[in-house]
This record gives structure tokens, sequence and C-alpha cells, in this order.
């Protein structure tokens, strides 16, 4: 064989291997270190690789737990692939497209984003075949899907993970749920969380899976402009006269012809899992569902379950407003109050100071 036709050939090696490499290349922007955030909605696997060496720097995995953020090293000058690998079909070419703040992933044009990834202080790049126009909207509201079902094999209904963005939220301290307990259970936990809603009116609420734990959403109440709840019958009314019977449809309508006001939810998240929430918000016909679609009980098979040194309680407020009738409730994106005071106004968290 010619040295010329050998040259020929690993010329052609090189840019079929440079082909298969096709995706998004986030390199440094203004000596800054890039930061990725990973979204996951179906099961699969996002890469992070040295763009020149093909050395993997960082893996995300949708069935693992753990944080699913990651910042270049300090002083890293090189730029880095990402790449998807679906769970259900490993090799399988995927479209990536994207904008100037996210790299999403699909099937295709037509379908749903598989995963979405968040960038920062980064300029993208794309090497070999060019990535798709990621549309601001489809990014921004990409629904989170439900999480896995729980390892123990129950058939609880499962909350989104990562859960909507909320409007605040606060850490709980571990002595405020687990009281005396010196070996807390989530049994224990959740009778603790059930006694401080009960005693301020929460008596309708439902239990989801999380990773690892639960999530209790309350029902969606009517609140004063700095979190204390309205007195009854008020707080549960979306209107100022009561409806004839409960349908999702009708609250919704009722939502929307609502004199202006303010109402909130809150959804407690026990898991050993770190919680990162998502970037997307929820709509006022999701939050009205989480009070009916959960369990009434904590089910049997997570009661036992022991609440470790790793477990933590999260409260994640979810706040909404109408603006008078006509117009839709809102999601607050960004609450005037801190979780402290919502908790602190609701009087839960006076309960669980007791």
């Amino acid at each position: 064989m010619s040295t010329t036709l050998s040259y020929l050939l690993l010329l052609i090696g090189c840019l079929s291997q440079l082909s298969a490499m096709a995706g998004a290349v986030l390199c440094p922007r203004d000596n800054e270190r890039p930061e990725i955030q990973v979204h996951f909605f179906e099961a699969a696997q996002v890469r992070v690789l040295e763009a020149d060496s093909r050395k993997e720097i960082a893996r995300f995995d949708s069935r693992e737990a753990g944080s699913r953020t990651w910042q270049a090293p300090q002083g890293a000058r090189g730029c880095y692939a990402i790449e998807l690998e679906l769970a259900a079909a490993p090799g399988q070419e995927v479209l990536c497209l994207t904008n100037d703040e996210a790299i999403g992933f699909a099937r295709d044009a037509q379908s749903g984003l598989l995963t979405l990834v968040r960038y920062r202080d980064a300029r993208l790049e794309t090497r070999g075949t060019p990535c798709g126009t990621l549309p601001e909207q489809r990014g921004a509201t990409a629904a989170p899907k439900p999480a896995p079902p729980a390892a123990n094999g129950d058939a609880t209904p499962a909350f989104a993970w990562p859960p909507p963005r909320p409007s605040t939220r606060r850490t709980l301290a571990r002595h405020l749920v687990t009281g005396s307990a010196a070996a807390p259970t989530l049994e224990y936990i959740s009778g603790r969380l059930q006694a401080a809603l009960e005693n301020n009116g929460y008596v309708e609420y439902s239990y989801y899976s999380v990773p690892g734990g639960f999530a209790l959403a309350t029902r969606l109440e009517r609140i004063h402009p700095d979190g204390r709840s309205m007195a009854e019958p008020e707080r549960w009314e979306v209107t100022r006269g009561p409806l004839t019977r409960f349908d999702l449809s009708e609250y919704l309508r009722a939502l929307f012809d609502a004199e202006r006001g303010h109402f909130r939810v809150i959804v407690f998240i026990v898991t050993p899992t770190p919680l990162v929430t998502g970037t997307e918000s929820p709509s006022a016909a999701t939050a009205l569902a989480w009070p009916r679609e959960g369990m009434p009980v904590l089910p049997d098979a997570m009661r036992p379950i022991a609440y470790g040194d790793h477990f933590q309680t999260h409260a994640l407020i979810y706040e909404f407003e109408t603006r008078g009738a006509g117009h839709p409730a809102e999601f607050k994106a960004s609450s005037r109050l801190t979780g402290d005071a919502h908790l602190r106004r609701a009087k839960i968290l006076g309960a669980l100071e007791q």
C-alpha cells in the first residue's frame, strides 16, 4: 500500500472519529470556571470529558443519588464535551439542541427532552455534526418526570424528581423532626409532621415516594401577604363563595376568576439524597393535584426505615398569586418571605419546636 494511500485512510479514520464525537463542547469564558447542572427526564447518563484527550472527568446517572452539579477545577483552560447515553439503549444516537444557557438532548426534533444541562461561565462550541437550536421555552418548560419507584418495591405514587423550583424553602434542623426519639423511623417523622400540620388546620395532605424517603404535600390555602393563613372558611376557598363540588377543572376556573389573593402549598421532602430542585416552575394545576393524587397515609413499607444521620427534611413553599378576575393564578418564582417566615406564620414551626 502506498504511503499516500495510507495517510488518506488515516485521515478518513480521524474524520470518522470526529463525526462520532459530535456534540456540545463548553469552554472557559473570561477565565471563569464552567459550571453545569444536570436535569434528567428519562433514565440516562451524562458524561463530562476533556474535549481533546477524551478523558472522563465526571459522570451523572439518573438512577443514582448525589449532586448533579459540576464545576471545572480552578485554573483549568481546556474545553469539555457533554455527552448523553440512554440507559435503555446504550450507543443509540440522540439529537443535541443548544441555546445560550442550556444543552438539551432528545431522540428527535419532535420528541420531548431526555435531559437538560444548564451551564454558565462558559462559551458553547460544537464539534463534528452541529447541534440544533433549543428553543428558550422548550428548555424552560420541560417538565420533570416522576422519581423512579422506591427501592422497597412500594407502589406509592412518585413525586417529581428533582422537585419543581419552589418560591422559597427551608431545611429543618434535625431536632425539630426527631424530637426526643433516640432512634427515629420514617413513621415517627411523618407522625411529627402530621401532628404539626393537623394542629394548625392542615387536615388534607398526601404522601409520595422520593429517593430513599417520602414527600408530604398540603392542600392549597389562601394566605395573607405576610404569610399568615386566612381564617376559616376563607382559608380553603379559591373564591369568596364555596364550590358546589371538587373538580380540578372547576377549581382551575375558580382560580382564574378569583379576586386578587395569595395562595400557598407546602411540600415536605424527607430524604437521604442531597436535594437540588429543578429549574421548572409548577403550574397551578400541578399544585392543586398534589394533595389529592398521593396516598393519605405513609405506606407500610416506609414506616420502619431508620431516619439516619444522612437524612434531611426540607420544606418547599410554592406560592401563587391571582391579580383579579380574568387573570390566571401565577406562580411566584421568588417569595417576599423566607421559608422560615412561611413556616412560622403558618404555626408549623412553633408546633415542631414544642
